[in-house]
């Protein structure tokens, strides 16, 4: 069973691996079970079928359909990210969040380092929508 750690307490309790998206990913690779239950967001279900192909994913919602981290497995605040809402916040300034400054040079860090990621590999990068053609594109990459 592998589990963010931002899931109920009784759930991670139960888990074999508790971590973040890349922990998972590679404990799903790493380790000799076939079958793995997830639970976490079920968008990270296609990365873990994609790094560690022949092994069976298995989306656990651990409660509910509520928009609570309570039923991370279809959690309705990761599925409003998305590119045409990105663009409305950058095109019409909508949705202005305010963030503690310390954090915000947190953030500006990670976004420093990916763009510094991107020129050295040189990434030209259009996406078709077809994630497999796109695999190497990202080998080596982990999610956040």
């Amino acid at each position: 069973m592998l589990v963010h750690p931002e899931s109920p307490a009784n759930v991670v309790a139960l888990a074999d691996v508790v971590g973040s998206t890349t922990q998972l990913i590679n404990a799903a690779v790493e380790m000799d079970a076939t079958t793995f239950i997830v639970a976490t967001d079920n968008g990270i279900l296609h990365k873990m079928r994609m790094a560690a192909p022949g092994k069976h994913f298995i989306e656990a919602p651990t409660a509910g359909n509520s928009a609570t981290c309570k039923s991370c497995a279809h959690c309705p605040w990761m599925a409003m990210n998305g590119l045409r809402n990105l663009a409305d916040v950058l095109e019409n300034m909508n949705n202005e969040v305010f963030v503690d400054p310390e954090i915000g040079k947190q953030a500006v860090r990670s976004i420093d380092r990916m763009l510094d990621f991107a020129a050295a590999k040189k990434a030209k990068a259009l996406p078709t929508g077809d994630l497999a053609k796109e695999a190497t594109l990202f080998s080596g990459v982990g999610p956040a």
